[in-house]
């Protein structure tokens, strides 16, 4: 038994130590559907940290009870386990968190498996996408995570999903972030995003990758699940938080990428993504943070950014507008110019 304990501590001791970010606001139902299938990971060597961006839903409240068996979970893509209750969690604040959390409270859940304890955060406001996640990401660089994953709220992972991320990041030093290929949640079979896509530097826009596609021709990874290396963080920093919303992502693959650091994709992983669950799939206020974060990005990463922010603004102002979706064309045109 001691011999089979030793073999069990080797092998974790070699699987590098990842933390998964899934960032809630106003979204609790989807939050718990995707920490029920994250407990179903085969990798082992994993923390669950979920940062709250000051909801006012009671999302913090619910949360707890998934965590004590309260509040079992309906999922078409697997059946509710409570065998895996209750998942023991410790709570900080923002600024506790940054600072690495407590020791003596971090010490009561060490010995529990992975899927037996999470680490709650509350920001205390809507820090946006970038806020959100770099407090999860100044937690994790304190306990010495040696890859942090990026998961978005709205998804359901498949159990050998992380372990795929890992092993791709793994074989290149050099790998930055690795993407996920992503199905549509209510079309299961349906390839939503491969890995991530391509920013035309003309036009002013990006385009998913919907097909497999060889890295190289790579822009930026999705961060709806973005595996990220925390060697490749300390040296390019984290998240922009110029960035409310949209683009950060695509911000961060770019100053990697520049850095020398290469993107890939685990093409073995399935993730299961709502895509803009809380906020709806067309709304005027997803159009004003596209718009304000497009032209943020372009000013930063190309040399002459005036003619892709105006044919991008222009494009996407006369769609909406062609389509007679006047609310949404006048966000775009507000999104030019809104203080971020």
């Amino acid at each position: 038994m001691a011999e089979m304990q030793k073999r069990c501590d080797a092998q974790l001791k070699d699987m590098p130590s990842v933390f998964i970010l899934i960032l809630n606001y106003n979204g609790w139902r989807d939050t718990i559907e995707c920490l029920e299938s994250v407990q179903r990971l085969s990798y082992s060597n994993y923390r669950i940290v979920v940062i709250d961006n000051g909801s006012t839903d009671g999302s913090m409240e619910n949360i707890k009870a998934w965590a004590t068996g309260e509040l079992p979970v309906e999922s078409k893509f697997f059946n509710y386990d409570p065998s895996t209750k209750p998942v023991r969690w410790i709570e900080y604040d923002r600024p506790t968190a940054e600072a690495g959390g407590l020791p003596e409270l971090e010490g009561e859940i060490e010995d529990l498996p992975p899927n037996r304890r999470m680490i709650l955060i509350q920001t205390g406001a809507n820090l946006g996408y970038a806020g959100g996640n770099n407090v999860g990401i100044r937690y994790a660089l304190k306990h010495k995570a040696e890859y942090v994953w990026l998961l978005n709220n709205d998804t359901v992972v498949d159990k050998v999903s992380l372990g795929a991320l890992v092993s791709t990041a793994i074989r290149d030093s050099k790998v930055g972030a690795v993407g996920s290929v992503l199905y549509y949640f209510d079309e299961p079979c349906c390839i939503q995003v491969w890995g991530g896509g391509k920013v035309n530097r003309w036009l002013g826009i990006s385009r998913h990758w919907v097909r497999p596609t060889p890295r190289q021709k790579i822009d930026y990874i999705v961060g709806a699940s973005m595996l990220l290396s925390s060697a490749a963080l300390k040296k390019v920093g984290l998240l922009d938080e110029a960035y409310f919303m949209y683009w950060e992502d695509t911000d961060l693959s770019f100053r990697l990428r520049r850095a020398g650091y290469r993107l890939d994709v685990a093409v073995e992983v399935k993730i299961w993504h709502k895509e803009s669950a809380t906020l709806g799939k067309k709304s005027s206020v997803l159009d004003i943070y596209f718009n304000t974060s497009a032209v943020h990005f372009f000013s930063q990463h190309v040399s002459f950014p005036l003619l892709p922010i105006s044919v991008g603004l222009l494009g996407r102002f006369l769609k909406r507008a062609l389509s007679f979706e006047w609310a949404r064309a006048k966000a775009v045109w507000q999104g030019r110019n809104r203080k971020r």
